[in-house]
């Protein structure tokens, strides 16, 4: 198969690594471009450190302050998102469900609310309130945005191309944004009858809904990339 792959970078060249791997041509399409913050002045130490994505690792890894930091306990919403801490030099990574709610539920398992603040390195953009959630456990969590991610006007010319020749079989969508973003771009360029010849596999039942018109959309059994990837080929 040919496909399009709508993730940001980095993260679209490691799906686009293991499609290739799988046999499969790979258009990388970022939907998004994520865009870093200067480091925050952060005044106090953390009891825990807060991650609900990736590109939160990064931005922290990046702060001068995270080099004090290595010690202090890690929650993350997934695997992969505690694979990048552990790659970034963080020691004690605890790995989430997939989700905030089991996220808020294991940190308050795990941390005493009277232990101290909780900093949560964020996107602008996020899923959840895992701020609120933990407040409601009696939990005090500043939420800094480290990044936000800027929509991108229009697809690229290679992408147009290929949508108008039916040289694509499929798109890869990992979040709802991407998805929104993409049926925006398609009808922008008059290429929705083109779209609806595409296979959509996507991440959750969120993610699928701004693409429904578009035709064909599988849904992951599990809300990850590798559970989308899993999707190519059934």
């Amino acid at each position: 198969m040919r496909l399009l792959v709508t993730r940001p970078q980095p993260d679209a060249d490691e799906t686009a690594r293991a499609l290739r791997a799988l046999g499969h041509e790979v258009i990388v399409e970022p939907m998004t471009v994520i865009n870093f913050q200067p480091p925050p002045d952060i005044a106090f130490r953390p009891a825990a450190l807060l991650f609900t994505s990736r590109n939160g690792v990064r931005a922290a890894a990046s702060w001068p302050v995270a080099s004090t930091w290595r010690d202090i306990p890690v929650f993350t919403v997934g695997e992969r998102t505690a694979e990048t801490a552990r790659g970034t030099g963080f020691g004690d990574v605890r790995a989430g469900g997939g989700d905030v709610v089991v996220l808020a539920e294991e940190i308050a398992a795990s941390l005493d609310p009277y232990a101290g603040r909780l900093l949560h390195v964020a996107g602008r953009d996020r899923a959840g309130d895992l701020e609120g959630m933990l407040a409601a456990k009696g939990f005090d969590t500043v939420t800094v945005e480290a990044y936000d991610a800027s929509a991108v006007d229009t697809l690229s010319e290679s992408a147009r191309r290929a949508l108008q020749s039916g040289d694509i079989d499929g798109a890869l969508f990992l979040s709802r944004r991407a998805s929104a973003i993409f049926a925006r771009l398609v009808d922008d360029a008059g290429l929705g009858a083109e779209a609806r010849r595409l296979a959509c596999f996507v991440i959750s039942d969120s993610a699928a809904e701004p693409l429904r018109h578009l035709g064909e959309v599988r849904v992951a059994e599990s809300p990850t990339a590798a559970g989308v990837v899993a999707l190519i080929g059934r």
